[in-house]
């Protein structure tokens, strides 16, 4: 076999990615409202996040108000304290806010900052993801950036103040938005989900000819930089924040809510590895311009090779 095989391979392996881990719990937190058309708006968001936790087959948690006489605070330290499954998806669904000290996720009853939100999560050991489609969302990234966890925010830092419409439009993807799925394999990353919500984003204020006040970043390599939608072409880093910097996206391009049919044939074990096999394939590529020629297809070949083993194993099985 030629190179000219394996370069075909790794094309059509691009477009047979993504997965997310056989048992995920997602926690949605409504925070409040404010006026009737948020409250409309929130419920609505969170809804949608049920309805593809229900398809995804996840367990899914909505906290919102005092229940049991515990706050919603209370409710959130300890299901985070008691999650039992390998992955964990946090949505935070509301309203920010900062005050030149803190930044805070409004609650019904006592708010939670970015701190205490961090200090929650130290302890879970599983894979994590945090989603923050609130306002003043940003320094979230900075305070819980973390390898191995995907941390999403509505805006770029916490002087972005003003409602975010970010979160509706993710909240619509999720759940296998046609028009959200990029490498058309359907179903949804967080990272198209993340590019489909930016550039609706973007979109509404370019046509109600206003300034944007909300620029959302995603972070899953651990910098605490984060990365904007339009560093992407497609699916694709062209930009990072540093010269320095690895891209974002790459993890979170592997974590699926609702698995389209050729990723529920997979194990969760090759999911694991294939997985693994693909961000070792992208590395490499990085590095290809500083490397000759045949040691980089030495190093490629057996990834590609392993990665087409497990699809046929799937095939023949």
């Amino acid at each position: 076999m030629n190179r000219f095989f394996f370069l075909a391979l790794a094309i059509l392996l691009t477009h047979l990615s993504l997965t997310a881990d056989e048992e995920l719990r997602v926690l949605v937190v409504v925070g409040t409202a404010g006026t009737d058309e948020y409250d409309e708006v929130f419920s609505k968001n969170a809804d949608l996040w049920k309805t593809a936790a229900e398809r995804g087959g996840a367990a899914f948690t909505r906290i919102e108000k005092e229940k049991g006489g515990s706050t919603p605070v209370e409710q959130i330290e300890k299901t985070i304290a008691e999650v039992e499954e390998p992955s964990l998806w946090i949505v935070l669904i509301g309203h920010g806010s900062f005050d030149s000290r803190a930044v805070k996720f409004n609650l019904h009853g006592p708010d939670f900052t970015d701190d205490e939100l961090a200090k929650w999560v130290d302890a879970y050991e599983g894979e994590l993801t945090v989603i923050n489609t609130a306002s003043s969302s940003g320094s979230f990234v900075r305070k819980l950036s973390r390898e191995q966890r995907v941390i999403i925010t509505a805006t770029k830092n916490e002087a972005e103040v003003f409602y975010t419409r970010f979160g509706g439009y993710f909240a619509e993807a999720v759940g296998g938005l046609t028009d959200a799925d990029v490498d058309n394999d359907e179903q949804v990353s967080l990272l198209e989900g993340f590019i489909y919500a930016s550039e609706k984003v973007a979109s509404f204020y370019e046509n109600k000819g206003r300034l944007a006040t909300e620029h959302a970043i995603l972070d899953d390599n651990g910098d605490k930089l984060g990365s904007r939608a339009e560093w992407y072409e497609g699916v694709t880093a062209t930009q990072t924040p540093s010269k320095e910097a690895a891209p974002d996206g790459e993890l979170a391009m592997q974590r699926v809510l609702v698995r389209s049919e050729l990723e529920k044939i997979l194990s969760p074990e090759q999911r694991a590895r294939r997985n693994e096999l693909e961000r070792s394939v992208k590395a490499l590529r990085r590095k290809k311009g500083e490397m000759e020629e045949d040691p980089y297809y030495e190093k490629l070949e057996p990834l590609l090779i392993e990665l087409a083993e497990i699809y046929e194993a799937v095939k023949s099985s």
